[in-house]
């Protein structure tokens, strides 16, 4: 099985940790203002700094495995393919800094700040989203993510196209999975070149969405019996409510941002690493 569908089959991990006690509104929150700040500031090592921290938070509640999986797949090929690219003289239009030379088949090239510092910086804005998005995704029950979602205001019938989407992307990665190698007990051939995989992949995706169709269909057909639509007040399993350990976790978040609103004020947008804005040109 591929990594891509196993992390796909990926459910929320339940155990008894601080971060699966938060409320889900708070790891939401997390999310947005991880991802907001990284795009603040100009300075990959403070991005380093907010992945080690929500990675931190992943190894405690048992979920750092998905992950670091997915910023194997995403993340690090794009640092090996952009930083290269950028800090060597190919065009990058806002190379001004030389901090080093390289010797490529005898012949010597310079290496650039600025498109060392963009190279490392934007696919490290990426991987704080992306962990601090799995970490609320694979730490949050479904039926707290309803309650949660329930105590925003958020339409009942838009939460449950969030929390059937979570539902069904499991589901559907588990059935590909058996119909490939249904697929492949037929007869499929895989060694094949990319025009054949992709004739694969039909073979694949044509009963899949059948099936899904199929599935949503019946879903719908139940969920009708059962009065989903009816104009009366919902019943939730849980009641979200913020405690004490969310609370403690704002007042750090709320700490944070104003120690990095004096950094910005004081230092600049790129207090470590000290870069320049390089889309003013330098």
């Amino acid at each position: 099985m591929s990594a891509g569908v196993s992390l796909l089959k990926k459910t929320s991990v339940e155990t008894d940790t601080f971060v699966q006690r938060l409320d889900g509104r708070v790891k939401f929150l997390y999310f947005i203002w991880a991802t907001v700040l990284v795009y603040i500031f100009y300075d990959p090592f403070l991005n380093l700094v907010f992945l080690a921290v929500t990675l931190l938070m992943a190894l405690h509640a048992r979920v750092a495995r998905p992950i670091l999986t997915t910023l194997l797949i995403i993340v690090v090929p794009w640092i090996a393919i952009a930083v290269p690219i950028l800090s060597l003289p190919l065009g990058f239009p806002w190379n001004r800094t030389v901090i080093g030379y390289i010797e490529i088949l005898g012949s010597r090239y310079p290496v650039y700040l600025e498109g060392f510092g963009w190279g490392f910086t934007w696919p490290l804005r990426i991987a704080v989203a992306i962990s601090s998005a799995l970490l609320f995704f694979l730490t949050t029950n479904q039926a707290k993510l309803v309650a949660t979602l329930f105590k925003m205001k958020i339409p009942f019938k838009a939460i449950y196209m969030v929390v059937a989407t979570f539902q069904f992307i499991p589901l559907l990665a588990s059935e590909a999975n058996v119909i490939m190698q249904a697929q492949i007990a037929r007869g499929l051939r895989t060694d094949v070149g990319f025009v054949g995989k992709i004739k694969n992949y039909l073979a694949v995706v044509i009963p899949l969405t059948l099936s899904a169709l199929n599935k949503v269909q019946t879903r719908a057909i139940a969920l009708e019996s059962r009065g989903f639509s009816s104009p009366v007040k919902k019943t939730l399993l849980y009641e979200a409510r913020l405690t004490s350990v969310d609370y403690v976790f704002l007042a750090g978040m709320v700490a944070a941002t104003l120690f990095l609103a004096w950094v910005y004020v004081s230092v600049g947008y790129s207090p470590i690493a000290r870069l320049s804005w390089v889309w003013g040109g330098g």
